[in-house]
């Protein structure tokens, strides 16, 4: 988009010039000169935005957690899973063993099961 002057503008430039030719000239290279600026800065906004872009993804790939970290994880989990289970069967085997000795304790310390066994002789 090529930028002109507004039309009072080139009118002052006229008056102050007294030149019709000459302010012309003046108001082209005015015009010039803002759309050199003006394309110098759509460059540098451009340029800084891939920069920026290319900052971004360069620290949102090294929060992220890969699909290597997110396997590995799993893999952990389910390695804890298993020795739990393993506690919980050597637990349940050990309630077994211990419901057993407190009734084969209970049952021989009864004093009524005692004079039962007595009585059978």
């Amino acid at each position: 988009m090529t930028y002109r002057l507004p039309r009072n503008i080139f009118d002052m430039l006229l008056e102050a010039l007294g030149d019709k030719q000459k302010t012309e000239v003046f108001a082209r290279a005015i015009e010039s000169s803002i759309q050199a600026i003006d394309d110098k800065a759509v460059e540098s906004i451009t340029e800084k935005k891939h920069q920026l872009k290319a900052e971004l993804y360069n620290d949102l790939r090294s929060e992220l957690a890969t699909k290597e970290f997110v396997r590995a994880e799993i893999g952990e989990v389910r390695a804890e899973i298993g020795e739990v289970r393993a506690e919980m069967r050597n637990m349940q085997t050990l309630m077994k063993v211990l419901i057993g000795l407190m009734v084969f304790g209970l049952t021989f310390a009864n004093p009524a099961f005692i004079e039962l066994i007595k009585s059978v002789k």
